[in-house]
């Protein structure tokens, strides 16, 4: 087995009757050439007598040829093979033998021809909006976002209950110890805690209470009226009224005053057609009067309830304009939507207010308390 190389075939036998020729180049230049044998050896060069060892002849059979795969037939040859069939012949000779059949009759009934549409004009083709991926996406979209939203209105919850538990109480004792702007700090923190809960209860409302008590008198206008009267004499003297609206707002816009005074009714504004009130608190000069005047403020119905009596209040100053009707009087304006009644007769006290035959504290208290009862809160 293992010699079986060494038993050529007969085609093999025949073939080694070929000569196989050679040629190589030696390295002085030579060319050696000749005939291979059964047996290798080896050729020297003549000149260098350098010698090549020479291969014998190939004893090995030449493979045999590869036969070749069938091809199967491809797709279009199939597809050509069945429109060719005799069957596919024949239905397509009924087909067209119906279709003369028809033509007859279309012709005697004509109709309007759909024009042909190129396919580049043809409108896009419609998707549908809501799939049922994007259902599912949309309803996971919208459970997190309620999830979350409801973590952190929880948490804001429990923060704003918290901050109003401590702010309420640092606010109390700031205010038992006379510190009125930090007992105004805690009670803004308070404020800002039972929006936060949407509290509406009494408690609730006296909180609101306090907190705009101390506001006003913590923030306060830096001059009386008698001041802002002389001043305004003097600076519309030397330049004119605009100027003086300008520092006016710079300086007093914004600040509160603290009224204990009859608001007297009058006329409705024909351009807002809001109603106007004037306090008989009128700032009397040798050259000029000053008047105060509050719009749509916010205590209408006590108004309406209470006629022509006293009242104590606060609001805020907007701004000062000339009366149309005196030259040599000016008006300032304050602010009706941040208006509202006095309730506590201690920050009341807190102004330095002197209480003596003249102005007797009980009256102050009586006013305070129909004012406090109007507000539904607690004496």
């Amino acid at each position: 087995m293992a010699r079986w190389l060494n038993i050529p075939s007969k085609k093999k036998r025949r073939e080694e009757d070929i000569p196989e020729p050679y040629e190589i180049v030696c390295v002085c230049g030579v060319s050696l050439s000749g005939y291979r044998r059964k047996t290798p050896y080896r050729h020297a060069c003549q000149q260098c007598e350098e010698t090549y060892f020479i291969l014998p002849r190939n004893s090995y059979p030449a493979p045999k040829p590869r036969k070749k795969k069938k091809q199967l037939p491809t797709q279009q040859q199939i597809s050509e093979y069945i429109l060719n069939s005799p069957l596919v012949a024949r239905l397509r000779e009924r087909l067209e033998q119906k279709q003369a059949a028809r033509q007859p009759q279309a012709a005697q009934t004509p109709v309007a021809a759909k024009p042909k549409i190129s396919p580049f004009e043809l409108p896009p083709p419609r998707t549908r909006l809501i799939t049922p991926f994007r259902g599912i996406l949309a309803g996971i979209v919208l459970i997190i976002g309620l999830t979350g939203y409801g973590i952190i209105h929880s948490r804001n919850l429990d923060q704003a209950t918290e901050m109003l538990k401590t702010a309420t109480e640092a606010g109390e004792t700031l205010l038992k110890q006379g510190d009125l702007p930090g007992a105004n700090a805690a009670y803004l923190d308070a404020f800002q805690a039972l929006d936060t809960l949407g509290r509406k209860d009494q408690g609730a409302n006296e909180i609101r209470q306090t907190s705009r008590e101390l506001q006003a008198i913590t923030s306060q206008a830096v001059s009386p009226l008698f001041e802002i009267a002389d001043e305004a004499i003097a600076h519309i003297k030397q330049s004119d009224l605009k100027s003086w609206q300008s520092l006016f707002d710079v300086r007093y816009a914004g600040t509160w005053m603290i009224f204990e005074a009859t608001l007297i009714p009058l006329s409705v504004d024909a351009e807002t057609e809001t109603p106007r009130f004037r306090l008989n608190l009128p700032v009397l000069l040798d050259e000029y009067t000053l008047y105060l005047e509050l719009s749509s403020p916010n205590f209408l119905e006590y108004l309406e309830q209470h006629p022509g009596q006293p009242l104590i209040f606060a609001a805020q100053i907007a701004g000062f304009d000339q009366d149309a009707g005196q030259p040599d009087a000016g008006i300032i304006l304050l602010n009706g939507e941040t208006a509202f009644l006095w309730s506590h007769l201690k920050l009341y006290e807190q102004l330095g207010i002197q209480f003596d035959e003249f102005h007797d504290r009980n009256q102050i208290q009586t006013i305070l308390n129909q004012q406090t009862r109007y507000l539904g809160l607690s004496k």
